[in-house]
C-alpha cells in the first residue's frame, strides 16, 4: 500500500509540474523570445515540482522509520487550487482580454 501512495503523489506532482510549465511557456512565448520563455516555465515549474512535494511530506518524518509521503485530500486540494490560480492567471484572464 505504502508504493501505490507514492506512486500517486508522483504522478500529481509531475501532472502539476507539467501543467505548470505548459501554462507559462504559452503565456510568455507570446510576449518574448522562445529559449527565455521556456526558462521561465522550467524555473517555475521547478518551484511548482518542490513545493507540492513539500505538501506530501509527513509532519513527523524520521528516514527509515516512517513513511515517506503522507497522501491527504488537504495536500490534494491545495495541490488543485495552486493549480487552478495559475490557470487563471496564465489562461483565463489574458484569454478573457482578447
Amino acid at each position: 500500500m505504502q508504493n501505490f501512495d507514492q506512486i500517486i503523489v508522483l504522478v500529481i506532482v509531475f501532472t502539476a509540474a507539467f501543467v505548470t510549465w505548459k501554462m507559462v511557456k504559452d503565456f510568455y512565448i507570446t510576449k518574448m523570445n522562445m529559449v527565455f520563455a521556456h526558462i521561465i516555465a522550467i524555473a517555475t515549474s521547478s518551484f511548482m515540482l518542490l513545493s507540492t512535494m513539500f505538501l506530501f511530506v509527513p509532519k513527523n518524518y524520521q528516514r527509515g522509520q516512517t513513511a515517506e509521503v503522507e497522501l491527504s485530500f488537504l495536500s490534494v486540494g491545495i495541490v488543485i487550487i495552486m493549480v487552478g490560480i495559475l490557470y487563471l492567471f496564465f489562461k483565463y484572464i489574458p484569454s478573457k482580454d482578447k
